[in-house]
């Protein structure tokens, strides 16, 4: 017996010391190993009391999650039939705790590449009792429509979402977010995926039914003001199922406040951090400003027309952050012409890179509050602002 003990402790003690291997050797070799080798160890070592051990199983599902994460936003399966072209949004981690299931972004989404940032997201947030730093941070919120990318207007609203994205994504990203506890079913399109056989015959049956699906799913309806006469009709949902969503939503952060920083690697260390942060929008100055607490900068060259300057007396007019007016006018005559379009990104790229002073105030902002940058063009898929706004997240300041 005693002779198995100090096996058992020899054993122990070598598969420490390849754990501590492992560790450099992916610290050292992480690009070559990312695909290849990932799900393999952690299979292998998903069983092992070390710490060492855990931490590298981590690590690799970290890698696997990044790379994942990668491939969707580079996914053109469905770009024959996406009106404003691909632009997958969404945003998850290994260690969010609430998933949100939706439907597919709008076209302000599309425009920002922030999800549920429009309308619906606010009423969302509201119902969760969550503030926007909150839902936004990936280490706890994980959002993942049905359709990742936008999917047009029909004749009642927007269109459904792409029917090819769940097939090729949902299983392989569900099965990378391992710590979920709560999802939440924004709309009939995610019940019917999730909930199968067990959804009522109507949305409304089934959000009524939400405790035969608590504590793993609350369906929901979709937040959107279009639906304000649902709830009107349907009063119980706000003074039954708002006032328990929230409890559970607060008990699952509960221990979560404090949180360490998320434990991921490489590449997608960057990417977390400006999940973390407040969020970068963009919409055109036509459009109502948001409510009061964002910072909102005019970011075109020339003042919009027909836009009193009283309208805009909380705005902050960033004029030098546009592009030149030699790039502006070149453009303009070519904006017809999508080939020219990735010639002009490069070239503001470059001018932005030239010329920190003019957006430096833009991320001393974003610091502390949601940022808004405000532009006139009609084109809300092909304009500086697009750029602008990628810059910004990713410049570190």
């Amino acid at each position: 017996m005693a002779g198995n003990g100090a096996l058992s402790a020899w054993a122990k003690g070598i598969r420490i010391v390849l754990c501590h291997l492992l560790d450099w050797i992916f610290a050292c070799f992480a690009p070559i190993f990312r695909r290849c080798v990932a799900d393999t160890f952690a299979a292998r070592f998903i069983a092992a009391p070390s710490f060492f051990c855990r931490a590298t199983v981590r690590t690799f599902h970290a890698i696997a999650l990044t790379d994942l994460l990668a491939e969707i936003r580079a996914c053109r399966a469905c770009e024959h039939a996406l009106p404003l072209g691909p632009r997958p949004v969404l945003q998850a981690s290994g260690t969010a705790r609430l998933l949100i299931v939706g439907q597919a972004p709008g076209a302000k989404v599309h425009a920002s590449g922030v999800p549920w940032d429009d309308a619906s997201g606010e009423r969302l947030r509201e119902w969760l009792g969550i503030d926007t730093t909150t839902f936004y941070d990936a280490r706890r919120v994980a959002i993942v429509p049905m359709g990742f990318c936008y999917p047009g207007r029909g004749g009642g609203g927007d269109n459904p979402p792409r029917a090819e994205c769940a097939p090729l994504w949902h299983t392989r990203l569900l099965d990378q977010l391992t710590n979920v506890r709560l999802t939440l079913l924004v709309g009939q399109y995610a019940q019917r995926y999730f909930l199968g056989a067990r959804r009522k015959p109507s949305l409304t049956e089934t959000v009524q039914a939400w405790r035969e699906y608590a504590p793993d799913y609350v369906p929901l309806p979709h937040p959107s003001p279009r639906n304000q006469p649902w709830f009107k009709r349907h009063a119980w949902f706000e003074a039954e199922v708002l006032p328990a969503l929230r409890r559970h939503v607060t008990e699952l952060f509960a221990d979560t406040e404090n949180a360490a920083p998320i434990d991921m690697t490489w590449d997608n260390a960057q990417e977390n951090a400006q999940m973390t942060k407040p969020p970068i929008t963009i919409q055109r100055v036509y459009e109502p400003l948001p409510e009061a607490g964002a910072a909102c900068f005019l970011v075109d060259r020339l003042w919009p027309r027909g836009i009193r300057k009283e309208t805009l007396a909380h705005v902050t007019w960033a004029k030098d952050v546009a592009p030149s007016t030699a790039l502006r006018q070149w453009f303009h005559a070519h904006e017809h012409d999508p080939a020219h379009w990735d010639e002009f990104r490069e070239r503001y790229l470059a001018e932005l890179a030239a010329n920190r002073v003019a957006w430096e105030p833009i991320v001393r902002a974003r610091e502390t509050r949601p940022v808004v940058l405000l532009y006139g063009s009609h084109d809300t898929a092909r304009n500086h602002a697009v750029v602008l706004q990628a810059f910004l997240k990713r410049e570190r300041q």
